[in-house]
């Protein structure tokens, strides 16, 4: 990368901007870029998820059948009738707890392949998450798409792994030249107390902040802006960083 550019941060926002555009607009001088990421049920680009479609089909569709599905039990013996018709409803739930983890799980997914996008034509020298944005810098920590300084805003990664019931991201150990920070409010309900001990334990620099999860209190919006300044004036990844690996030491956590 030329020397001289303006410095460079993208952003992956939450389901509501938190902190970014106080970041954004305290820092003019930095160039900051925010792709579209699927947020669901926020925003639109969700709805292209094909597990969408089955999400509507299994509610408008499926479930009435299933709850006035006389043929179906009257070709059963009246005694067990009602069994078979409770088996169907109980299958309705298992079935809509399972297109919901579909839904989440793909909206990572496709979060991931934009995101990795826009890290190759931008060329960032930060990466900022917030929330659901966070969640996803966390996988690509894990993927090994992005390996530069990262700073991470109460990411919802324990909730997204449960939604989309699967195992949370496990962290490569980071290198001191490429830190990962993470700021945590105290009273953060969609952030468990647990993710401290747990991104603590995989490397990373943990702020515990007297806030919620928007983090917008004043003091926590100046210890932010300080760290990503702080990233900022590291040295650029360069060209050779994208194929090296933070180490052999894998860290993760449970749900």
């Amino acid at each position: 990368m030329a020397d001289g550019r303006r410095r460079r941060v993208l952003v992956l926002s939450g389901w509501s901007p938190g902190p970014l555009d106080v970041l954004r607009n305290r820092m003019p001088d930095v160039e900051f870029l925010e792709p579209t990421i699927p947020m669901p049920p926020s925003g639109c680009r969700w709805c292209l998820n094909p597990f969408c479609l089955l999400l509507l089909v299994v509610i408008f569709w499926l479930t009435p059948e299933a709850a006035s599905n006389d043929k179906l039990v009257a070709q059963v013996d009246e005694s067990i009738a009602w069994l078979v018709r409770l088996a169907l409803l109980l299958a309705i739930p298992v079935l809509l707890r399972l297109v919901l983890a579909g839904l989440v799980w793909f909206a990572i997914k496709d979060g991931l392949w934009t995101t990795s996008r826009a890290i190759r034509d931008f060329q960032p020298d930060v990466l900022v998450g917030f929330s659901w944005g966070g969640g996803v810098a966390l996988w690509l920590l894990s993927e090994g798409r992005w390996k530069g300084p990262t700073l991470l805003l109460a990411p919802t990664v324990n909730a997204m792994s449960w939604v989309s019931c699967c195992s949370a991201p496990r962290l490569p150990t980071p290198s001191p030249s490429r830190p990962t920070h993470v700021f945590h409010a105290e009273n953060d309900g969609f952030c468990p107390a647990s993710q401290v001990a747990a991104l603590s334990a995989a490397g990373c620099e943990m702020h515990v902040c007297d806030d919620n999860h928007v983090l917008l209190r004043r003091q926590t919006v100046e210890e932010i802006h300080g760290c990503l300044k702080r990233l900022l004036a590291l040295p650029s990844p360069s060209s050779s960083d994208a194929s090296q690996t933070f180490g052999a030491n894998d860290c993760g956590w449970d749900d």
